[in-house]
């Protein structure tokens, strides 16, 4: 006879019936505070604030809850201002471009107009994320 451990059933059935069965908000708080944690693990911000928001109603684990939200708010706090720090270096190149862009263009490997429309594609992307990253902050301290 095969004995299987209680973590390993449990961990068996989680895959099997988890992710159907997540948005309905059956499991208890702890499961989505958890899952919540491993979706910030990964740099998912959007995903931990739907765990969070899932798991909110919940009495007993209400100081466990306030952790993981200050927790998502502290990371998006830091890779906004990691996107802060990119705008710059690359507002920064822009300037530089447009400054060297007034000098013969065979004296560089590329063009000025293409590297600076990477640079502007960059900054757009940059910015775009960080507007997201005020979203997501927003959407904490609503909560």
């Amino acid at each position: 006879m095969i004995m299987i451990g209680l973590g390993i059933l449990i961990r068996i059935v989680k895959a099997f019936v988890g992710k159907p069965l997540e948005n309905t908000g059956l499991f208890p708080t702890r499961y989505y505070l958890q899952e919540a944690l491993r979706s910030l693990d990964q740099d998912n911000i959007g995903e931990a604030i739907k765990f969070l928001k899932i798991s909110k109603g919940a009495l007993l684990d209400r100081s466990r809850w306030k952790l993981v939200r200050q927790l998502i708010l502290f990371r998006c706090r830091v890779l906004r201002e990691r996107h802060g720090k990119r705008i710059g270096y690359i507002e920064g190149r822009i300037e530089k471009l447009k400054i060297q862009q007034k000098l013969p263009w065979r004296w560089f490997r590329k063009r000025p107009t293409d590297r600076l429309t990477q640079y502007q594609d960059a900054l757009a992307l940059e910015k775009e994320a960080r507007l997201l990253l005020d979203d997501y902050e927003r959407e904490l301290k609503d909560l």
